[in-house]
């Protein structure tokens, strides 16, 4: 009888837990599969609040966390980039009201379209342009939602 050694062994339990464990969950790193959200909306809604709520506050350290290693942000302006550059230059909030939220989920997706009126100042312009549509993007990252994405919309004229 050949002795296997203990690494190929190892190697081989791993596999076979990893066979067992079901879909979407790995015995290294192991993380929840995203909830099934009885009403995409309502966590949205908090989730968007959170976002308003941490800039507002220029609270860094937890927007460090709440935006994904991927986030991207688009502004109306034209203007947009990654997490790096945007944590460096935050809008100053100064108020802000959440209207007409909707929210879809599909599987560790969240998104969520709403109207934003926000006053403060963004790269260093005024800006209250009145109620203006968003659109946010939340992913599941085994433990949380992260904001991954974020786009700014000009308001409808006329």
């Amino acid at each position: 009888m050949t002795k296997i050694p203990y690494s190929i062994r190892a190697g081989i339990a791993l596999a076979v837990l990893a066979l067992a464990l079901p879909s979407g969950v790995s015995a290294v790193g192991a993380g929840r599969p995203a909830p099934r959200l009885a009403n995409p909306t309502r966590t949205a809604g908090q989730l968007v609040n959170r976002f308003f709520v941490l800039i507002a506050h220029k609270d860094r350290a937890r927007l460090q966390t709440f935006l994904s290693s991927g986030f991207l942000v688009q502004r109306a302006d034209g203007s947009g980039g990654g997490k790096k550059p945007y944590l460096a230059n935050l809008a100053t909030v100064e108020k802000f009201h959440i209207t007409e939220l909707q929210a879809t989920q599909a599987g560790g997706t969240l998104v969520a379209r709403y109207l934003a009126d926000v006053q403060g100042l963004v790269n260093g312009k005024p800006y209250s342009p009145g109620p203006a549509p968003r659109l946010s993007v939340f992913a599941w990252n085994g433990q949380r939602w992260q904001l991954a994405a974020h786009a700014n919309f000009n308001p409808l004229k006329g």
